[in-house]
């Protein structure tokens, strides 16, 4: 009986602690407003591109519009590096509650807009508080659910990422096909569909801030900051919902985690210089260099190209009905015209001025829900292999890398266009590589790693989607076999990533005699 005794008195290592609180409902909750999150900052993003379309009572230009839509890029680019501190010093939930509420009011204030710059400044805000969002859900599901489910968690939180273009084009069908339009006189506006639709796309944001303020702070971040007491209550929360029971039922009566670290006083400018620092400093220095160049790639590859695909799909129905000149994806861009409008605009139809048509083409609805929806498919089957990342992530990329080349080689234009999707499938990696942000950090600078890995991320989309626009219709052929040898560049820095180790599978409690779980 006394021996009983002290081995529930006596301190557990944190993931042993976490591990004794099983996977149940409080985890599956969890991932699931974690989901919606990141579904609602995919909509925001992506679904600002429609609304610019639509909004053809501001009368604005092909420039404004290559303004409007490139702002949320912008925006993650500006702050990202300052929730990552906030993210490391106040908390998980804090960051993910108060800046989406606040970006949640800031969209629907910015569906008064009466001029073009109110709404681009308006929203610029409004991404910069959403962003905060972008990698701390993954870093709040790391540290609140057990190792055996973790990474799967993970890879289908990406599942909703994914999914947020075709998210926003299925919001935005119904909302632009309603007819109305009522006068605010003391706005100078008429607030007509498009101006809803704003409000509609941010809804997922409101939902998943009232939602995630029920659940609790990572105890992982708790104890690492000190409060004991408060993690040690959390892991009792989580137990009690996970087994339907009582909190005084949880077995653990102590903590003891080596990651435990004391915060210094300090300026704010020494704070998050100090916050992110350690992460290029011996023994990350490297392996931060590693990921950042691979989280690049994935993402550069996938942005900068698929903001291109209605345009390719235009210019291969044109020709199919046409009888015009067939070919592959570079031999069709090479004898069409190119409309000299900002990249961004691409994604729905442009249209002339004085038509002020506030509706988007089905053709275009369609085709982001099947494409999008296929990339969500696929990172579901991937996420039933959390313990394989490494191989499948170079799988992905070597899939990506010879699909560029391929696509070059195929004489005719259906096989060319399935090619240009393979080689964009670069997205499949994000979510393996936001559980190896998780998983290889201490919790102390866990959340800076994330929010620069978004921030090196969205930086590269801002330079390739750009450069690709400027390139890809001079140099197509040449343009896809340098990126391709980019991507394959991506698959010999992941060869050099940490092998997968196996992790704890069974379901009974772990006792003294049961072997560690996987280091962090």
């Amino acid at each position: 009986m006394t021996s009983k005794c002290d081995a529930d008195d006596a301190p557990l290592p944190f993931e042993e602690a976490l591990d004794k609180t099983g996977n149940g409902l409080y985890n599956i909750l969890l991932v699931m407003t974690s989901s919606l999150i990141l579904l609602a900052i995919g909509m925001d993003m992506f679904g600002l591109s429609l609304v610019v379309h639509a909004a053809c009572d501001l009368n604005l230009t092909v420039s404004q519009k290559g303004v409007l839509t490139s702002l949320p890029i912008v925006g993650i680019i500006v702050v990202s590096y300052f929730w990552g501190y906030v993210s490391d010093t106040r908390g998980r939930r804090f960051t993910l509650v108060v800046p989406l509420l606040v970006s949640f009011v800031l969209s629907c204030i910015s569906s008064l807009a009466p001029h073009w710059l109110f709404l681009g400044i308006v929203k610029f805000f409004g991404v910069c508080f959403t962003c905060a969002a972008n990698s701390v859900t993954y870093t709040l599901v790391g540290e609140s659910c057990i190792q055996r489910v973790r990474n799967r968690y993970m890879l289908l939180m990406t599942c909703l990422i994914l999914l947020s273009p075709a998210g926003a084009a299925v919001a935005t069908y119904p909302t632009l096909k309603l007819d109305f339009a009522a006068e605010i006189p003391w706005l100078g506006i008429v607030y007509r569909p498009w101006r809803l639709l704003i409000i509609v796309l941010a809804l997922p944001q409101g939902i998943g801030a009232v939602a995630m303020y029920f659940f609790c702070e990572s105890p992982k971040f708790l104890y690492n900051s000190g409060r004991q007491d408060e993690a040690l209550d959390v892991l009792r929360r989580i137990y009690a919902v996970n087994h339907r029971g009582s909190k005084e039922e949880y077995p653990v009566r102590a903590l003891n985690l080596d990651e435990q670290t004391q915060k210094k006083k300090m300026s704010f400018i020494k704070a998050m210089y100090e916050q992110s620092a350690p992460l290029f400093r011996p023994p990350f220095l490297w392996r931060s260099l590693q990921m950042f160049y691979i989280i690049g790639v994935v993402y550069i590859t996938n942005n900068s190209f698929l903001v291109w695909l209605p345009h390719i799909l235009n210019l291969i129905r044109l020709s199919m009905e046409g009888g015009g000149v067939s070919g592959n994806i570079c031999q069709l861009i090479s004898t069409k015209p190119v409309v000299e409008e900002h990249i961004n605009t691409t994604i729905v139809t442009e249209l002339a001025p004085e038509a002020c048509d506030s509706s988007v083409e089905t053709n275009v609805i369609l085709t982001l829900i099947a494409s999008q929806s296929c990339f969500a498919f696929l990172n579901f089957l991937i996420s039933y292999l959390p313990n394989r990342r490494r191989v499948v992530l170079i799988s992905i990329l070597c899939i990506s890398s010879a699909s560029g080349i391929c696509l070059n080689l195929v004489p005719e234009p259906i096989s060319s266009v399935f090619f240009f999707m393979a080689f964009t499938c670069t997205c499949l990696g994000m979510g393996i590589m936001a559980s190896y942000f998780v998983n290889i950090y201490p919790t102390s600078y866990r959340g800076m790693a994330s929010c620069l890995s978004i921030m090196v991320g969205r930086t590269c989309t801002f330079i390739g989607i750009n450069l690709v626009g400027n390139v890809i219709f001079t140099h197509c052929q040449l343009t896809f076999y340098l990126w391709s040898l980019l991507v394959f560049s991506s698959v010999v820095a992941a060869w050099f990533l940490p092998k997968d180790q196996p992790v704890i599978t069974k379901t009974e409690p772990i006792t003294k005699t049961d072997t560690k779980p996987e280091a962090v």
